[in-house]
């Protein structure tokens, strides 16, 4: 019950940030800088929404295999993201080469967005599950 929730929940928070952050980055490329706008734009929230069902779902892995391995997971899953950032990156500066400084700014403001969201979300249910916990063992 409680792992449906948490990922019912995480979801839900997940597609209002994504939502916000593509429109509200999308407003600002069509207002005020439209020249800098790249047509990969659509593609950055999709990779981060798409990471977030994966983290979600390791999340469930996790909780399944034993609360001692969420946060070791949660570490590997962060590091991947990290590497397979840079990966997107580095192909993206050299394969489409247009508007390098856009993507990679609005690359990095979804990047540094999920990362505070994942951690406090992750943290708020590691934090949940330990007070759980220590509610068991005084019984």
């Amino acid at each position: 019950m409680f792992l449906l929730k948490a990922k019912k929940v995480f979801i839900k928070k997940m597609t209002i940030l994504t939502l916000i952050l593509s429109v509200v980055i999308g407003l600002i490329y069509h207002l005020f800088i439209p020249d800098r706008y790249f047509p990969w734009f659509p593609a950055i929230p999709v990779f981060f929404y798409l990471f977030g069902l994966f983290y979600i779902n390791m999340f469930s892995l996790a909780y399944r295999l034993g609360e001692d391995k969420m946060v070791p997971l949660f570490l590997v899953c962060k590091g991947t993201k990290f590497l397979v950032s840079v990966l997107i990156i580095s192909i993206y500066c050299y394969a489409v080469q247009h508007e390098i400084v856009a993507f990679f700014a609005t690359f990095l403001v979804f990047y540094i967005s999920f990362l505070i969201f994942e951690t406090v979300y992750f943290t708020n249910i590691e934090l949940r599950l330990i007070k759980k916990k220590k509610l068991k063992q005084k019984q």
